[in-house]
């Protein structure tokens, strides 16, 4: 994959990545672990222990996955960056062992989506991102959910900036935002004005 990615073979070099990290799943012999080690996949610390071989298998994933999303966006390929990002978005052991990465994960397939123009899917990562806010509300982790909170308010920020320099603000008009995320978007613009009129006096 890392020869195909530095010929610009993008398309090739995605595919290759998945399939050898379907081959090391498959694997009797190897696992995904020892791949990671094996072509020097940086390890990624946990913010609470993994208590199961499979969420240790899970980790593994989430690492490999992060390496090859770090590897594109290295070579400003974005767009073949961001399926990896979002494949990690599906990894509950993120969420539950290392929330901070988690929300930071979302925080970079947000901001990948907003510079491809794929407004669908940046609602989409933020939407999910508060649906974690709501989780960790439910199982009463204040950290965690103050967070995603502060992660969602940053993305929001984001979302107005760069619709008001593109002048698609009304297309803020076709995504539905109910309840709290309406109430999170009224306040990004809000604070977003202020800064309007000063830069366009």
């Amino acid at each position: 994959g890392e020869t195909l990615l530095r010929e610009g073979r993008y398309a090739a070099a995605a595919r290759a990545f998945e399939g050898a990290m379907r081959g090391a799943e498959a694997s009797r012999t190897s696992s995904l672990g020892e791949l990671n080690r094996a072509v020097g996949v940086p390890p990624l610390s946990t913010e609470a222990p993994l208590e199961s071989a499979a969420e240790r298998d899970e980790w593994d994933r989430y690492e490999y996955l992060a390496a090859v999303r770090s590897s594109f966006d290295a070579a400003g390929q974005a767009d073949a960056a961001l399926p990896f990002a979002k494949r990690a978005l599906e990894l509950r052991v993120i969420e539950e062992r290392a929330p901070k990465a988690y929300a930071g994960l979302h925080v970079v397939a947000f901001k990948d989506s907003l510079n491809l123009g794929r407004l669908a899917d940046a609602h989409e990562v933020l939407t999910d991102l508060h649906g974690c806010a709501s989780s960790a509300h439910r199982r009463v982790d204040k950290e965690a959910e103050a967070i995603y909170r502060e992660r969602r308010a940053d993305c929001f920020n984001t979302l107005v900036s760069v619709l008001h320099a593109r002048g698609g603000v009304a297309q803020l008009a076709k995504l539905r935002f109910d309840g709290e995320l309406r109430s999170e978007l009224f306040l990004a613009l809000r604070r977003h004005a202020p800064a309007s009129d000063v830069h366009g006096a």
